[in-house]
């Protein structure tokens, strides 16, 4: 018997039994062990890297995510990846490639990523050198408020620029595949870049939907050749921007103006949307903030600094927290304060007694009790 079947073995044989093997096993817990025999089992969800591809400067990752994932999503929705560099689990959010997988369908389980290398990405430069096949890494479930509705809009424009196509790759293939010939939405696809060609690990595909499909058309914009995409340069592409529904991924400054002209557009930022439930401020100055946290009624206590977030200060004396992509973005670390006072690092924002905080980008400002999430 493989170590992957065993694990499950563990797992099922021990799982009317959870309550009294906790007693034993503190302060892991039984699926700690099982993770033991099973790689993919375990406290945070995981998955195994099944395929690497490397074209055109992107990383294409194809990721069997384990039993604690739920395999649901909207195309154009996105993941947080986990990785152990040098000891320490860094993380980043990526957005899946993959049409989305409907139950009965009878396709393999599999999410897709399309990496770009960024110039001092940690997490983006790592997958490009090291990423191989048979790797465990971290993951989050996906989310993100950027995806097709249901039904689909007969009208749609997409408005990408680089990396930014990723996601619309994913609303792409999703309608491809649950669309015949006739029942294809009008799509308009603009994509800026900087060459006469769409990133390699797609070209090939989207030359062709456009060739074969009369609903969807392709038009490249050149940013070598002809400067930088700008909001009329799309209106003059597309007359009848009016009538679509229209979605857009790509550098902040183009989302700016095209959500001033566009104002109903759906645009996919990268960062946390929404506005904080507490008192918004300016950025705080770390040397200002910090203190003692109390976790839940764990007894135990520690002292943070103004840069050290709640999620590390619990890490480093012991108190494993409930988190994902650490970037403020997944809200998985989210919880309530009990007593005092934490700050959002991302935006000075204040949160008391009785508000949720997320651990991941908030620090203390004075004492400060949280309940374990």
């Amino acid at each position: 018997m493989n170590k992957v079947r065993l694990g499950k073995v563990v797992a099922r044989a021990t799982k009317p039994l959870t309550p009294a093997l906790k007693k034993l096993t503190t302060p892991l817990t039984p699926t700690d062990y099982a993770g033991l025999f099973d790689p993919l089992r375990g406290r945070e969800v995981r998955g195994r890297i099944m395929a690497v591809s490397r074209d055109g400067g992107y990383t294409t990752l194809t990721i069997s995510p384990g039993p604690g994932m739920a395999g649901a999503f909207h195309a154009g929705q996105f993941i947080g990846l986990g990785l152990d560099i040098d000891g320490r689990w860094r993380w980043r959010c990526y957005s899946l490639t993959n049409a989305p997988v409907r139950a009965g369908h009878g396709r393999s389980r599999t999410l897709t990523v399309t990496v770009k290398p960024v110039p001092g990405g940690e997490v983006s430069g790592h997958l490009a050198e090291y990423a191989t096949v048979g790797q465990i890494i971290r993951l989050t479930a996906p989310g993100g408020d950027f995806h097709l509705p249901s039904p689909v809009p007969k009208r749609l424009l997409f408005v990408t620029a680089g990396a930014g196509i990723t996601p619309v790759m994913s609303m792409v293939r999703w309608i491809r595949e649950e669309h015949t010939a006739d029942t294809w939405p009008d799509v308009v696809h603009i994509h800026s870049e900087r060459g006469p060609r769409p990133p390699e690990p797609f070209a090939d595909e989207l030359d062709a939907l456009d060739a074969q499909t009369p609903s969807y058309r392709l038009i490249t914009w050149n940013s070598s050749r002809d400067g930088r995409l700008r909001v009329e340069n799309v209106t003059a592409a597309v007359p009848d921007w009016e009538t679509r529904e229209a979605f857009a991924c790509g550098p902040g400054q183009l989302l700016e103006t095209l959500t001033e002209t566009f104002p109903d557009i759906h645009t996919e930022t990268f960062h946390a949307q929404g506005a904080a439930s507490g008192n918004a401020g300016t950025s705080p100055d770390p040397a200002d903030l910090g203190g003692d946290i109390e976790f839940g009624d764990t007894g135990i206590v520690t002292t943070s600094t103004g840069s050290t977030t709640i999620l590390d200060a619990a890490e480093n004396c012991g108190v494993s927290l409930v988190h994902g992509c650490r970037m403020g973005i997944c809200r998985t670390c989210v919880t309530p304060i009990t007593d005092g006072t934490a700050v959002d690092l991302r935006d000075g924002a204040t949160y008391g007694p009785g508000e949720q905080i997320r651990t991941c980008c908030s620090v203390p400002s004075g004492y400060l009790h949280i309940a374990s999430n």
